[in-house]
């Protein structure tokens, strides 16, 4: 009886071990798709020399996803290190929205641009951000009409475009 139970309690163990090891990649290679993504839409941009975006640089190698997280100016995550806020108003950046990610970004509850230089239109992919809360475009140079997947934005409260 007792080696069934040492069986039974080594069985559990190594099954809960296989279920939290095998989930790390995963939150490891969604928070370095966000990063990839922003760091694309970044090199699209024209952004001031002494830019605080200049902390937005690539992940060595042998560094962990969540260096955008501690250390890229405006950018905060959740609990599972996956991109929540990014605040990047009054930063100087001249540009579209066109490269922006928005498809990878599920997890964005806050998305500040205002008082910037952006340019052309709201792509219709923001309905992608499903979690937004509060949207800043303000103080921008955005064109064409609103489009009318902002209105899916359901958690969207907050919403300045002037």
């Amino acid at each position: 009886m007792a080696k069934l139970m040492s069986s039974s309690n080594f069985l559990f163990f190594s099954l809960a071990l296989l279920i939290t090891v095998s989930s790390i990649p995963n939150f490891a290679s969604a928070s370095l798709k966000e990063v990839k993504a922003l760091l694309k839409w970044k090199e699209s941009l024209q952004i001031p020399n002494n830019s605080l975006l200049s902390s937005w640089i690539p992940l060595p190698m042998n560094s962990s996803a969540s260096v955008p997280c501690t250390s890229w100016f405006g950018v905060v995550c959740n609990d599972d290190g996956s991109i929540q806020k990014l605040n990047l108003s009054s930063s100087g950046l001249k540009g579209t929205l066109h490269q922006f990610p928005f498809s990878l970004l599920h997890n964005l509850t806050h998305f500040d641009l205002g008082m910037n230089n952006f340019f052309g239109p709201i792509p219709p992919e923001i309905r992608h951000l499903s979690k937004l809360v509060y949207l800043d475009f303000s103080v921008n140079k955005f064109s064409g009409v609103i489009p009318p997947e902002i209105g899916n934005l359901y958690q969207l409260t907050i919403f300045y475009l002037y």
